[in-house]
């Protein structure tokens, strides 16, 4: 199995402590090959906001850096943890850098395969942090997160503890989901992100043509499996209530 660690922070620090214990559990429960990025030591370049990778297709962004092979590593992988420092109750600069780099992937999801970790330190508002990380990479499966609080004063025995206890659950967590490479059949929410996602492509052609040529030749869901026809159905009229909706503000504007 292999594990890819994005790491946000400006320097080693706390992050970069609790992510190495989650690498020494992982190695206790199996052959794992690790690895990370620092996103501080990367070239990767700050977003322009100019849309192309979301409406023409990723392959056309005018910056040229390490996004590519981040993103082949990514893809390559088993598992990922995201791991930030939480600044101001969101993620550290070079993490919503990555996060905005990546942002093509929520319009047409690839990292199917990817069981996802998340991994906040910091202060106060870590839920917000971790919650930013959780809207990254379109596809992945998120299925364990840790908040681990720092303090101007040292931390209980008790506390590290317990912080040594949640790693280990956290890791055994992505280790189990690693092992079952089964794609599910989507929820009910995953479903309606699809159907709205699916039509707003339908009537975006020329202003979305990536998104158009992405959905054009799908049918039930992002990848072939198993749906519910009352959930599907049921996603059906409240995405079209959805886009309408949408469609009824920007002409009312």
């Amino acid at each position: 199995m292999k594990v890819i660690a994005i790491m946000g922070s400006p320097h080693k620090g706390r992050g970069y402590e609790i992510v190495q214990k989650i690498e020494a559990e992982l190695s206790r429960l199996d052959e794992v090959e690790f690895s990370y990025i620092f996103l501080k030591d990367a070239d990767l370049k700050l977003c322009q906001g100019c849309f192309v990778c979301i409406g023409k297709g990723e392959q056309l962004c005018p910056l040229k850096d390490d996004k590519n092979s981040i993103e082949a590593e990514i893809l390559s992988a088993d598992g990922v943890i995201l791991s930030t420092p939480g600044y101001a109750m969101n993620v550290s600069a070079m993490m919503k850098n990555f996060i905005d780099r990546f942002a093509h992937s929520l319009h047409r999801p690839k990292f199917f395969n990817q069981s996802l970790m998340l991994v906040a330190n910091g202060g106060s508002g870590l839920s917000k942090v971790n919650s930013s990380m959780g809207m990254t990479l379109g596809g992945s499966r998120k299925v364990c997160e840790l908040k681990v609080t720092s303090t101007p004063w040292e931390a209980t025995k008790n506390y590290e503890q317990q912080v040594q206890k949640d790693i280990e659950k956290a890791a055994d967590c992505l280790y189990r989901s690693m092992k079952n490479k089964k794609l599910d059949s989507p929820s009910l929410g995953n479903l309606i992100w699809f159907r709205i996602f699916k039509k707003m492509a339908s009537l975006s052609e020329h202003n979305l043509p990536a998104d158009y040529e992405y959905y054009r030749t799908k049918t039930d869901y992002f990848y072939p499996t198993r749906v519910n026809p009352i959930k599907n159905g049921l996603a059906g009229i409240i995405a079209n209530i959805g886009v309408a909706t949408m469609k009824k503000q920007v002409e009312f504007k």
